[in-house]
């Protein structure tokens, strides 16, 4: 192997061995840097979903993209439904459904496995599951 040949590969893994961790250590690691801008009442249950659900749950208002359970945007979205009473009751549905979800778990030969029951205590339980039926269908 030649000087400038040697040289040349040395100058190349040093460009890398600085290049790759720099643009590592740039991004800031914030969790939530996909998620959605949600009113100040549901920022704690969209913390908690991030942190308890998004590793097996997708949904677009908490920027996961969980791989192992439903994707809650396509599962829960309301469809279509205009503002009012109507819509109202249908949220008011799907916290419930979500809530019974948490609090129970769910054991399904469909999914790719178990949610299990009371991961959450039942504050946390209620804020998800607001999160969760007030933003599901929105990306």
């Amino acid at each position: 192997m030649s000087k400038k040949t040697f040289i040349s590969f040395g100058l190349l893994i040093l460009v890398l061995a600085v290049l790759i961790p720099w643009l590592v250590f740039r991004s800031d690691g914030d969790a939530a840097r996909g998620a959605q801008k949600v009113p100040s009442d549901l920022e704690s249950g969209q913390s908690l979903f991030q942190t308890n659900c998004g590793t097996c749950h997708a949904l677009y208002a908490a920027g996961t993209d969980g791989n192992y359970g439903p994707d809650l945007d396509e599962l829960l979205a309301p469809a279509g439904l205009p503002e009012g009473p109507t819509a109202e009751s249908t949220i008011e549905a799907t916290e419930g459904r979500v809530l019974n979800a948490i609090e129970e778990g769910v054991d399904s030969s469909t999914t790719l496995g178990r949610m299990p029951g009371g991961i959450l205590n039942e504050q946390q339980s209620e804020e998800v599951a607001e999160f969760v039926a007030r933003t599901a269908g929105e990306g």
